[in-house]
């Protein structure tokens, strides 16, 4: 099946949740007073906030790249290379609006999160899927 840009033009008003989720990361990105600033007695609470803003992330794009219909290896394709380099994007960024920083540990956690974040899609479909399978197995 040949591809054309009318196909595809239709499919990404699927990609609402996920765009939703992108504003919200950018603007906790670049605001000038850190989200978790005010969590300093815990360890580590900025590196967790990246992991779970990125594995949401990956989590709606995975999620709206299935509603949209896009192959599996187009699917995590967006699902994994769209949030780890928007994650370095915005540590690049914020390198620009002081006092934030751009630290390699951040884009790290990033990663982390988006890794999570797949991988606990994959493990939801793949429930479906055998769920799916007994179902049709005991009629």
């Amino acid at each position: 099946m040949p591809l054309n840009c009318a196909s595809y033009s239709k499919r990404w008003w699927h990609f609402g949740p996920s765009l939703l989720v992108l504003i919200g990361i950018t603007y906790l990105s670049l605001i000038k007073d850190a989200p978790f600033a005010m969590m300093a007695d815990v360890p580590l609470a900025d590196k967790w906030g990246h992991m779970v803003a990125y594995m949401v992330l990956a989590l709606c794009l995975a999620r709206d790249s299935y509603r949209a219909r896009l192959n599996t290896y187009m699917l995590y394709t967006v699902a994994v290379l769209l949030p780890v380099a928007y994650g370095g994007l915005m540590e690049w960024a914020q390198y620009y609006f002081p006092p934030r920083m751009c630290e390699w540990s951040d884009w790290l956690a990033d990663g982390i999160g988006t890794i999570l974040g797949v991988t606990a899609f994959a493990i939801y479909q793949l429930w479906i899927s055998r769920k799916s399978k007994r179902q049709t197995q005991q009629q």
